[in-house]
């Protein structure tokens, strides 16, 4: 338990660091018009709102899924394994489910564009190329680890072992196919609802009024990096815990007693030292990334009117 809080004050002060490191960042405060200030304060209120209830949502359904592997011991901790990607499914979803919000004029009018909207117009290519490469580390690494599991006496791939002549260690939780297939189709379904949850952002219809273009391409912006870092943050903490739990079973696995001493069994004890300690390393990226997802939804762009100067840096 403390070794996970201290890897989550890391997380912390990563992300701490590389959001001061932006405070310059144009991003930051948008400037409008006064006239249109309410019609944007508005829709920055609903953006927070669909953000924060999303996120509540999504925090119930980790809890849920934490009682129920309290209660459950049977399923051998997998309702808390999948309990993160499942809390990130469900708030991607109840995201696109809400009215896509747009800066909207009181007259109610959309204007369509001869440009084609689509899921990644809003963030550079590599932001969207982030959750995939993610995404297909874990797979690849969870059909190794089913490859490489060993069945125990219940029937399930969940342990690992290696044998020494007449010897043999098997150790465990261990991410076999017990474990993999869940994580395999709880991560397609991570990008399906990373890829609806685009879609509802790019496909609002813009408003009529010119003026409120840049103002709304931001707001699309806003949204659309949320989802990609709550996404990429999501598969990459996946990643790093799966290496961790993975390392430590195999290190466990490949000290073997011979009968007089215990030997290392080469390579595995070597490859399960650097699956901990690159897992370590993966899961602070990801915890990094979701607090700071965390603090775009918090910490929403100000508002400062183009009309008065001495509102520069203020926020609303």
């Amino acid at each position: 338990m403390f070794s996970l809080l201290a890897l989550f004050a890391i997380a912390a002060v990563t992300a701490a660091a590389v959001w001061a490191s932006r405070r310059s960042e144009a991003f930051r405060s948008i400037v409008v018009e006064s006239s249109l200030r309410p019609v944007l304060q508005r829709a920055r209120a609903r953006t927070r709102f669909r953000a924060l209830v999303s996120l509540g949502v999504s925090v119930l359904t980790f809890l849920a899924l934490w009682t129920l592997n309290q209660f459950v011991p049977e399923f051998y901790g997998l309702p808390l394994m999948l309990a993160p990607g499942t809390a990130a499914i469900v708030a991607l979803v109840v995201f696109s489910f809400f009215p896509p919000v747009t800066a909207e004029s009181s007259t109610r009018r959309h204007q369509a564009s001869l440009v084609r909207r689509r899921p990644w117009s809003y963030g550079p290519r590599w932001a969207y190329v982030l959750p995939t490469v993610a995404a297909a580390a874990v797979i690849v690494f969870a059909v190794i680890a089913g490859l490489s599991s060993t069945m125990n006496e219940d029937g399930t791939f969940r342990s690992i072992g290696f044998r020494l002549g007449n010897y043999e260690n098997t150790t465990g939780p261990y991410p076999g196919w017990y474990y993999g297939v869940p994580l395999i189709v709880m991560t397609l379904c991570l990008l399906a609802a990373t890829l609806l949850a685009l879609w509802r952002i790019s496909a609002a219809a813009r408003p009529m009024l010119e003026s409120l273009g840049e103002v709304d391409r931001l707001l699309r912006v806003f949204s659309a990096r949320a989802v990609m870092k709550l996404s990429s943050g999501a598969l990459f903490a996946y990643f790093g815990g799966v290496l961790v739990f993975a390392g430590i079973a195999t290190m466990n696995a490949a000290r073997i007693w011979n009968g007089t001493t215990y030997v290392a069994i080469q390579p595995a004890r070597a490859i399960g030292i650097a699956e901990g300690v690159s897992g370590l390393a993966v899961f602070v990226l990801g915890g990094s990334i979701l607090l700071l997802a965390l603090v775009d939804v918090v910490k929403m762009p100000g508002l400062r009117s183009q009309a008065d100067p001495a509102a520069r840096g203020a926020s609303a």
